[in-house]
């Protein structure tokens, strides 16, 4: 049961300061006797008398403090007698605090390293939508799906329960590496050089299947370590079917639902996997849906994605027999559809517009970089290596140009 006397010096307080100075009440002439009763000044207190002697006043002054002492503890004792919200003081106090202190960040440290700020990581989602729009060519349904993705994270990205986690399949040259760099690119001022993009390569960081358990306790820490730095971290792994089997068990717990500690908030940041593996299962797959009348751009993400989880599976690799995908921890499995000539030829026009700042590429040298730089499977349809060769083919037919008009002019 509630012990009520423990907030009575509390509700005296409060009644003695509601009232006017020059207010007479029973209640409050009440409860001063009591106190000068208490404090042996019943003799001199006369409250008829609007003013006190030098020696109440002073009485009056240890009264007040004494009051203020049996206030606090009663706010202890009892805090809901408080004529304020402890809890609510408390956070306000610990926001203002916050406030105060970013806002002195920004305008200090911030203005010359780079800090996990909005500033430093503006997420532009309309960027990443256009630039997709203009340079990724033959992947329609990559293109929507990393868009929605990424911009539908980042707009709960408070509310966010659990990280991002895509996985990209397809052959070499087909837009991998070229999304994953726009994504860095929107998300982040300075790009793939930003400290908070993190890019693993399968050859160069895990070479060696005898290390695996050095492998994971690395990987671990590194990825602790960056989202103790910045939550809305950036993880790229590339070359996945490179990397040894099971170097992905020991993240699947930061990968998961409620993925947090009291110093690490995973739930923020995107990982992104790059893989080769499924690539003639996507070809394959595609081949059958356009045997059946349907265009390449009618296709869907359904059509394709259980054939990409179940081959990642059961395929050599990072995720061979991951329990990633055992978890149901990867958001979503992306297919890179294998290019056709009209979409090697929009990546060469595109390239020569970066060498040149001009569309207008001669159709002889178009048909040249063509030959020495794609191949087409059996079909005749699609090309084995995608846009993969075709910027350092033009770049040597051109400077062959420029060379051979540079002789004739001296001649």
């Amino acid at each position: 049961m509630r012990n009520h006397w423990s907030a009575f010096p509390f509700r005296c307080f409060c009644l003695l300061i509601t009232q006017p100075a020059g207010v007479r009440s029973p209640a409050k002439e009440l409860i001063l006797r009591s106190y000068a009763n208490l404090l042996s000044v019943s003799d001199s207190y006369q409250p008829a008398v609007p003013r006190y002697s030098s020696n109440m006043r002073l009485k009056a002054l240890w009264f007040r403090k004494i009051l203020y002492w049996c206030l606090c503890l009663s706010i202890l004792v009892e805090p809901c007698c408080a004529f304020f919200d402890l809890e609510e003081l408390k956070n306000n106090i610990q926001s203002g605090v916050k406030v105060a202190f970013e806002a002195t960040r920004d305008h200090t440290l911030c203005q010359y390293y780079e800090c996990c700020t909005p500033h430093y990581i503006p997420a532009d989602i309309n960027a990443l939508r256009n630039s997709l729009e203009a340079n990724l060519f033959g992947q329609h349904i990559a293109k929507k799906l990393v868009v929605d993705a990424i911009g539908g994270h980042f707009q709960q990205i408070h509310k966010s329960e659990k990280p991002l986690v895509i996985s990209f399949h397809g052959a070499p040259g087909t837009g991998k590496n070229y999304i994953a760099e726009h994504i860095a690119n929107a998300l982040f001022k300075k790009g793939s050089h930003s400290d908070f993009v993190h890019k693993y390569l399968g050859r160069i960081d895990f070479p060696l299947e005898s290390k695996i358990n050095e492998y994971k306790f690395r990987l671990v820490e590194d990825i602790k370590r960056a989202t103790a730095k910045c939550s809305t971290s950036l993880f790229i792994f590339d070359e996945v079917e490179k990397m040894p089997p099971g170097l992905f068990d020991t993240i699947v717990s930061l990968l998961d639902n409620h993925a947090y500690t009291r110093e690490h908030n995973f739930r923020q940041s995107i990982f992104i996997f790059l893989s080769n593996v499924a690539g003639p299962e996507i070809a394959n797959q595609l081949k059958l849906i356009l045997d059946k009348g349907t265009w390449r751009e009618s296709t869907e993400l359904h059509d394709f994605e259980r054939t990409l989880e179940i081959s990642a599976y059961n395929l050599e690799g990072g995720l061979y027999r991951s329990e990633m995908i055992e978890s149901h921890v990867v958001d979503h499995f992306v297919p890179f559809l294998p290019l056709e000539k009209r979409h090697v030829e929009n990546c060469i026009i595109r390239e020569y517009h970066k060498l040149t700042g001009s569309t207008n590429i001669d159709e002889a040298l178009l048909k040249d970089i063509l030959r020495e730089a794609v191949t087409f499977d059996e079909t005749g349809i699609f090309s084995n290596n995608g846009c993969k060769r075709v910027s350092k083919k033009l770049e040597s037919f051109y400077y062959n140009r420029l060379r051979k008009a540079y002789r004739n002019e001296e001649l």
